[in-house]
Formats: structure tokens, sequence, C-alpha cells
């Protein structure tokens, strides 16, 4: 993101374990990485603001 001069920041809700997360700027755009053992960062999911993913759905579930 740097590299094309597009702003974004850490974005520690999605921040943890083995799995990093960032949020660009002004979109809201968030990207989520699993950084393997070894290895480096590998993109698992990106989201939009107003998609309507709820990770916390399955939690509240069950």
């Amino acid at each position: 993101m740097d590299k094309v001069g597009c702003s974004w920041e850490p974005y520690p809700p999605l921040t943890f374990g083995d799995q990093c997360s960032f949020v660009v700027m002004p979109t809201a755009a968030t990207f989520n990485f699993e950084i393997p053992k070894d290895q480096g960062p590998v993109l698992n999911v990106m989201g939009l603001p107003g998609d309507r993913h709820d990770c916390n759905v399955k939690c509240r579930q069950s």
C-alpha cells in the first residue's frame, strides 16, 4: 500500500495470533492476512464496509 501511496492503518480488532489486519483509508476496506510459521503473510480475506459480514454470528448462534 505504501508503494502506491495508499494510506492505511492497523486494524486491532482482527489482529491476533497468527493473523494481522489493516484498514485502507478512506474506503474502510479491511485486509486480513495469515502469517504461517516461517513464511510471509498470505491474504486470507478482504472485506468492504456494508457487506453485512459479521464474524461473531456463529459465536452468538452457538
